[in-house]
């Protein structure tokens, strides 16, 4: 079935099949259809290994113009300078490299060290993290999806001339576009629940509303209305579809901090 458009909740876990979920959708006169929710352990196994190469060769398909990824794409410019070369490219070649980081661990110990090194903090956000509320692109709670979402799959797409990563690289001429998309700022952009809606009491609640929000705005569920409300991650990669078909429909964010740095488009 010929999609057009796919939103990615991520996951960089061991099992990351189990947790990364794939929307598909496409436009319409009317809006946006949903045509498919799955979870990537259905489709190419539960292994780490196995999801994301699954999910490159869904990316790469001829059916598909413009993808949303929830994970970071890039680091700070400052760390970008003091240990890439201050390229994107060069960040894709260091978690890469045999003499680059081994693990998520590793690549968080060396970003912070930098960080403190240069900045005199650990912890250091892009730009579009700081407008958009996300995280530090190394701390703990991201850190395995910054390093395996940059070696396991933009890795791959950047070497390609039919995909281009957004903004870093040049779009034009390119069947499909990646760009990196925040859930979280999704919901924030539509007035609905930046939180709470994942598993804390009330989340059911929440996620009808958040559910409800994203109907309001054109997007037809057709069938998996129910698939979005029973599960968070399911309902994270109907958000990065979201963001996806505004970026597939002309939507562009305001630019904020380096294109090296990247951004995060809702």
């Amino acid at each position: 079935m010929s999609a057009g458009v796919l939103g990615v909740d991520f996951s960089g876990a061991s099992a990351a099949g189990e947790a990364l979920w794939v929307t598909e959708a496409t436009q319409t006169p009317v809006g946006v259809r949903i045509e498919e929710c799955y979870r990537a352990a259905d489709r190419w196994g539960r292994d780490r290994g196995d999801a994301h190469a699954g999910l490159v060769d869904r990316i790469t398909a001829a059916d598909v113009r413009t993808v949303g990824l929830d994970f970071p794409f890039s680091l700070p410019q400052t760390l970008l300078d003091a240990q890439c070369g201050g390229e994107w490219s060069g960040f894709l070649s260091w978690v890469a490299s045999e003499g680059g980081p081994a693990d998520p661990a590793a690549f968080s110990d060396a970003c912070r060290h930098t960080a403190e090194m240069i900045a005199g903090k650990r912890d250091i956000r892009r730009e579009t993290d700081a407008r958009r509320g996300a995280l530090c692109p190394y701390t703990n709670r991201v850190r395995s999806m910054t390093y395996h979402g940059a070696r396991d799959v933009l890795g791959r797409l950047a070497e390609r001339a039919d995909t281009a990563v957004v903004p870093m690289q040049d779009g034009t001429g390119a069947a499909t576009s990646v760009c990196e998309v925040y859930p979280a700022a999704t919901f924030g952009w539509l007035g609905a629940y930046r939180e709470g809606y994942k598993n804390t009491d009330g989340a059911r609640a929440r996620r009808e509303a958040n559910v409800a929000a994203i109907e309001d705005c054109s997007v037809a569920l057709a069938g998996h209305r129910e698939t979005y409300l029973a599960n968070h991650d399911a309902l994270d990669s109907l958000a990065a579809a979201v963001s996806a078909a505004r970026v597939d429909d002309g939507a562009r964010p305001t630019p904020a901090g380096t294109r090296e740095e990247g951004c995060i488009h809702v």
